[in-house]
């Protein structure tokens, strides 16, 4: 065999390892990060006096229906709109949503797992309905209002 078919013989295998490698590296490169869990939308579907509350229960039904949405670059809170939202968590323990919110998280069907709080700050916008979220993945979702605490519900 020549020179030159070893050299064609070389190259045609050494393309096929930087042609996978190639194909790796795009579609490494195009990988989509998933959004989290919260990112969405949500609407209130029931609403909980438990504890020290601002709203009677006839009051806490006006909040029944309104709906708050989540995304990366903005935030629409009822009817209030976040241009430049900026997201902040933490993971609670039993014992800490007790010291936080006067009240067990059983009374809210939460398990004994760690609860994640989500506050959401918005420079543009004073709104109060879905600043906060408490979750458990999987589980339930509420935002809180003045101690009232709003059942989410996500769309699809």
């Amino acid at each position: 065999m020549s020179i030159v078919g070893h050299v064609k013989r070389f190259w045609r295998f050494h393309s096929l390892i930087v042609g996978a490698f190639g194909i790796c590296a795009l579609t490494l490169g195009c990988a989509v990060q998933e959004p989290a869990y919260y990112e969405g939308t949500w609407v209130v579907t029931k609403a909980y006096n438990v504890g020290i509350t601002a709203h009677s229960t006839a009051e806490s039904k006006q909040f029944l229906g309104r709906s708050v949405t989540y995304d990366q670059n903005t935030a629409k809170l009822d009817q209030a709109l976040c241009e430049s939202p900026v997201y902040s968590s933490q993971k609670m323990s039993s014992e800490d949503f007790y010291a936080a919110f006067g009240t067990s998280p059983s009374s809210l069907g939460f398990s004994d797992d760690e609860i994640n709080q989500v506050n959401l700050a918005c420079s543009d916008s004073d709104a109060i309905i879905g600043s906060t979220l408490i979750f458990q993945e999987n589980n339930q979702t509420y935002t809180l209002v003045d101690g009232t605490f709003l059942k989410l519900e996500k769309t699809l």
